[in-house]
C-alpha cells in the first residue's frame, strides 16, 4: 500500500502530537497528576502509537492520509518533467557556423554542376542546329551532295541517259556548288560510255572553265582519248602531250605517255 510510503511521517506527527498534549497537561493540578502518568506513560503511549498505526492499517482510505499530511492526490501523481541536456550543453556557435559553411559549399558545388550540364546541353543544341540531319532510312537525300551520289550511281549502273539528265538537272542553279565540275565530268564520261565522242569531247572540255577543278587531268586524258576513238591521232597525240605538259605531277601521265608510244 501506498500508506506505507508515510509511515515514518504518521509516526512522527503521532510523536509531536503526543508532546503538546504532554506539555498542556503539565500546567494542570496536583490532583490529576497521578491520573496524567498514568495515561501518558510510556507504555501508555507506546500502546496509543501502535493502536493508530493499527488502524492506519486497517484503513483503506488513502486520501484521508494524504489529507492529514498535507499531501493532495494530484500534487503525489503529478511528476516533474524531465529535461535531457547533452553533456556538452548548447551547440557551440563556431560549431553552427561551420555546418552553415559546409551547407554553402555544396549548394555552390550543386549550382555549378547545373551551370555545367545547362551550357553543355547548350552547346549540343547548337551542334544539332548545324549539322545537317542525315536522311532516315529508307529516305530520299534531297542535298546536292545525296543527288549527286544517286545520279553517279545511275551511270555505274549504266542508266547513262538517265545520269545525264540528273547531272543536268544538278548543275542548273548550283553554279557555286563544288561537285558541279564532278557533274560536268562524269556527264562527259556518260556520253564517252554510249560512244557519242563528239559529245564527250563538248563535255569534257566544259570541265576547263572551273579552274579549281579536280577532274582537269582527267578530262584532258578523256580528249585525247576521244579523238583516238575518232582516229584522229594527230589530235590525240597533240592532247597526250597537253597532259604531259600542264599536268607533270598527275597520276595519268604515265597512261599518256603509254598512248604515245603506241601512235
Amino acid at each position: 500500500m501506498k500508506t506505507k510510503k508515510y509511515m515514518p511521517w504518521l509516526i512522527l506527527l503521532l510523536s509531536i502530537v503526543s508532546m503538546l498534549y504532554l506539555g498542556s497537561c503539565a500546567s494542570t493540578g496536583a490532583g490529576n497528576q497521578g491520573f496524567d502518568d498514568e495515561l501518558f506513560s510510556d507504555e501508555s503511549l507506546e500502546e496509543l502509537d501502535n493502536q493508530a498505526l493499527s488502524d492506519l492499517d486497517a484503513s483503506s482510505d488513502e486520501a484521508e492520509v494524504l489529507r492529514l499530511l498535507g499531501i493532495t492526490e494530484d500534487d503525489n501523481s503529478q511528476t516533474i518533467p524531465q529535461t535531457e541536456f547533452s553533456d556538452s550543453g548548447a551547440v557551440p556557435v563556431n560549431q553552427l557556423e561551420a555546418e552553415a559553411k559546409r551547407k554553402e559549399t555544396e549548394l555552390a558545388t550543386l549550382k555549378a554542376e547545373l551551370a555545367e550540364r545547362d551550357r553543355r546541353i547548350q552547346e549540343l543544341q547548337n551542334q544539332m542546329a548545324t549539322t545537317p540531319s542525315k536522311p532516315a532510312a529508307g529516305a530520299a537525300d534531297n542535298s546536292f551532295k545525296g543527288r549527286y551520289e544517286a545520279a553517279l550511281s545511275l551511270y555505274r549502273n549504266r542508266s547513262y541517259r538517265q545520269a545525264i539528265q540528273s547531272f543536268d538537272e544538278l548543275m542548273t542553279g548550283n553554279t557555286a556548288n563544288t561537285l558541279v565540275d564532278n557533274c560536268q565530268y562524269w556527264k562527259g564520261e556518260c556520253y564517252y560510255a554510249l560512244g557519242d565522242f563528239n559529245q564527250a569531247i563538248l563535255e569534257f572540255q566544259k570541265v576547263f572553265t572551273y579552274s579549281s577543278s579536280n577532274k582537269l587531268d582527267s578530262a584532258q586524258l578523256k580528249v585525247g582519248l576521244c579523238y583516238l576513238r575518232l582516229d584522229n591521232k594527230d589530235r590525240a597525240r597533240s592532247e597526250f602531250e597537253k597532259l604531259i605538259s600542264n599536268y607533270p605531277d598527275s597520276e595519268y601521265v604515265s597512261r599518256a605517255q603509254t598512248y604515245l608510244s603506241r601512235l
